[in-house]
């Protein structure tokens, strides 16, 4: 699964196939993939933009960007809070309240374990520390 020709074929308008990674990813199995694509591209008139991996969304409304790394150094916290907004400037059309805004996952997959602290999974969270 870490080649992208792999990735492309296999994840391109396979709701099943991004829901057995998200099973396993997010301890659920009551996900239900309405449609998933690969290499979905997102452009930004500041100059950077970004091709998604995978996108998915779920009969709750929730968004994936699931992203492959190989390279230890794509994997970053920062680079997957860059994902996040991009996703958001998408979700929302113009004069469209915020309440309207989706919840949105950017899942890296990395061949090694990046954080080097042995564990398979790593959990970012965006929190108001006082509640």
């Amino acid at each position: 699964m870490i080649d992208d020709d792999f990735l492309r074929l296999y994840f391109n308008n396979n709701p099943d196939g991004v829901r057995s990674i998200l099973s396993v990813i997010l301890q659920r199995n009551d996900l239900k993939i309405l449609r998933s694509e690969t290499q979905s591209k997102y452009r930004s008139l500041s100059g950077r933009s970004i091709t998604l991996d995978i996108y998915a969304e779920n009969q709750f409304g929730k968004k994936y960007n699931i992203e492959v790394q190989r390279a230890d150094t794509g994997a970053s916290s920062k680079r997957a809070r860059f994902h996040s907004s991009m996703l958001d400037t998408k979700l929302l059309k113009k004069k469209e309240k915020f309440d309207l805004l989706s919840e949105t996952f950017v899942i890296f997959i990395s061949e090694n374990d990046v954080m080097s602290r042995d564990l398979a999974l790593y959990h970012f969270d965006r929190r108001c520390e006082e509640t």
